[in-house]
């Protein structure tokens, strides 16, 4: 577990409702992309410590997983790095929807990620949702 304050890469502010599951999506937990960079974010929720180490993420508006390994734990947070077999253009289309929220905003404010694309995975997961419980 890592210090999340130990960064290779410039992170942009993010404000994004996500679910994370086990990669067999035995389960889903709701959560919140804080932050992004190239390889990887952080998340906020309450049952971070409840995942294993690899994950899929499904930001709002999402389709499809985006793959990933938790490097670090802290209280609520976790540091997510980005599945090197996560295809491009996934990863294309979530920078390229957080480029696109922050050219409407101004200074140091959180970023709202807005649903660039169909919302069929995030919406699917949603309705399905039920609070996981040990």
């Amino acid at each position: 577990m890592g210090n999340f304050e130990n960064r290779f890469e410039k992170r942009k502010k993010a404000c994004v409702q996500a679910f994370a599951s086990d990669q067999q999506d035995t389960f889903d937990i709701k959560c919140i992309i804080r932050d992004v960079s190239e390889s990887g974010c952080m998340i906020v929720g309450s049952q971070v410590h409840e995942l294993p180490d690899q994950i899929q993420l499904v930001p709002e508006g999402f389709k499809q997983p985006i793959l990933g390994k938790i490097v670090w734990r802290k209280d609520k947070l976790a540091g997510v790095c980005f599945d090197n077999s996560t295809p491009d253009s996934d990863l294309d289309q979530m920078h390229q929807c957080l480029n696109d929220a922050a050219k409407v905003q101004e200074g140091d404010d959180a970023l709202v990620l807005q649903a660039c694309a169909a919302p069929a995975g995030y919406a699917d997961r949603l309705s399905r949702y039920r609070p996981h419980t040990k």
